[in-house]
């Protein structure tokens, strides 16, 4: 961004964050005709010109320091592109409880994930899962080729029973695309620019329109309102604070930016903060219970390989002599994973052999929010998290059914016992009911007229898949939603003025 940019007094729409909701949500608004300015507390991800035989990607250790940036999180992720399926916009019942309804249904947001597939390049096929949903249109891009090692796994185990799936994929791999199909993707900063992530897909699109401002270095500080409206951000760059006015806001920070800004823009008539009347924001926070396993696919160190082309849905709505949704198995990206500051070096030699001569998969299943699960904040700092429920029973069952169906194919399989919760969700979620949500349907914090919230804070449940692509297709629903609110608001200040002038002129 250029330091010297000159700022408007007021914008239509101001977008705090530029993650996956506030990226594709400026794109949305930009495409509309609507003034957006994008406040993003990071900057541009930068890295020196690579060098000759350098890998193309660069891995990432410590995700919690590089998500505030312009893409945030998206920079590094593995760019796997699943519709929720239709059951998870349902009410169900798991081992440990139940996972909520959502507000909206799958047939609502379907049109948004054809939208959205396109913009992101997603590449894919239904073949071979049964628990793809139903769609209008076919993927915009086919299927990712299979590296030849990983070819030969996805054969054996189908020859042995398991339905593989491919794995749908967010990259530039079209004709004349970027993307090499290097092995340094998932976990990656890539340097080609051929991961599809927010900045890529949408910010970059966004800001070409001309109706986009893109703000780096820059803190929201408070959501400012008067009444039930918001008016605008009180910001902060370079240690000086101003106040821009807009038309509507629209909280991107993720989690937990977006809880903690709500929080501190407390004001007289919402004294616990905005949208908190109920005391829902910070609660209800969920995502993934992940687990990895290693099927060793070689006695000798592995080829650098794209590996991340494949997964196995089978069990995502129940799975033998269990009548919970269980989850899915995944092929991950290959990463050094041994390279963990936090492994003692006996612990690094050791996943380093295996990591070396393996496919690295995981298995998922869902977490469920509570009314207790989220964060507690004082003064802006998190002083306390509880986490969602674990269904406990169900992730065993899925890490036995995973270890079970590399065996079939004759593989023997490392499995560790560490559990990890990705993809996490909630904290100021959707819903139809003021006292158990934040925000309505349209993604509108509840009692206020112009103030919106978008990212993955606002989902209910997380489902057992990843949860980007539905982030992304709300995004372009809500830009839809607000660009009809604002073009009401002109149409109606448009009449207005000309019943004024009229009324004048007698």
């Amino acid at each position: 961004m250029n330091d010297n940019l000159s700022l408007r007094d007021s914008y239509d729409v101001i977008v705090i964050g530029s993650g996956l909701g506030g990226s594709t949500l400026a794109y949305q608004l930009g495409k509309h005709g609507l003034q957006v300015l994008v406040v993003e507390q990071g900057d541009y991800l930068k890295q020196t010109p690579r060098k000759l035989n350098e890998p193309v990607g660069i891995y990432i250790k410590n995700f919690a320091n590089e998500t505030k940036l312009v893409g945030g999180p998206s920079k590094f992720y593995g760019a796997a592109m699943y519709r929720m399926r239709e059951s998870d916009f349902r009410s169900t019942q798991h081992e440990a409880g139940e996972s909520p309804a959502w507000p909206i249904s799958y047939a609502d947001l379907e049109p948004y994930y054809c939208d959205v597939e396109q913009l992101y390049r997603v590449h894919g096929s239904p073949d071979g899962d049964r628990t793809e949903p139903p769609r209008s249109t076919a993927f915009p891009y086919p299927p990712l080729p299979h590296a030849p090692r990983v070819s030969a796994v996805v054969e054996r185990l189908r020859n042995s029973g398991a339905c593989v799936s491919a794995m749908p994929r967010a990259i530039d791999y079209r004709v004349g695309g970027k993307c090499i199909l290097c092995p340094t993707c998932d976990a990656h900063y890539c340097q080609l620019d051929a991961k599809m992530d927010s900045e890529m897909a949408a910010l970059r699109p966004a800001l070409a329109t001309g109706n986009v401002t893109l703000l780096t270095r820059t803190e929201c500080l408070q959501v400012l309102s008067k009444g039930k409206k918001a008016t605008g951000a009180l910001i902060q760059r370079d240690g000086k604070t101003q106040t821009i006015k807009a038309g509507i806001v629209a909280i991107c920070a993720g989690l937990p930016g977006s809880a903690r800004l709500l929080l501190q823009s407390r004001s007289a008539l919402y004294p616990k903060g905005l949208g908190n009347s109920s005391g829902c924001v910070g609660r209800y926070f969920s995502g993934h219970t992940t687990g990895m396993i290693f099927p060793l696919i070689g006695i000798t160190k592995l080829p650098a390989m794209h590996t991340k082309t494949f997964s196995i849905n089978s069990f995502y709505e129940e799975s033998p002599d269990w009548p919970y949704p269980t989850g899915v198995i995944q092929a991950a990206g290959q990463m050094p994973f041994w390279e963990s500051a936090s492994l003692p070096a006996w612990k690094k030699l050791a996943a380093r052999l295996v990591g070396e001569r393996s496919l690295y998969c995981f298995y998922m299943t869902e977490a469920l929010a509570t009314r207790e699960s989220g964060y507690e904040f004082s003064n802006g700092n998190i002083v306390k998290t509880t986490p969602p429920l674990e269904n406990s029973e169900t992730s065993k069952r899925l890490k036995k059914l995973a270890i079970k169906t590399f065996n079939r194919a004759g593989y023997h399989v490392v499995a560790p016992s560490q559990l990890s919760l990705w993809h996490p969700v909630g904290t100021v979620r959707f819903g139809q009911d003021p006292s158990s949500s934040v925000l309505d349907p349209t993604c509108k914090v509840h009692g206020m007229e112009n103030l919106y919230v978008m990212d993955a804070s606002v989902l209910p449940s997380a489902g057992a898949v990843n949860t980007g692509l539905t982030i992304a297709a709300l995004a372009l629903r809500v830009g839809d939603i607000i660009a009809g609110k604002e073009a009401s608001i002109q149409a109606h200040e448009t009449e207005q003025t000309a019943r004024t002038g009229v009324l004048v002129g007698l």
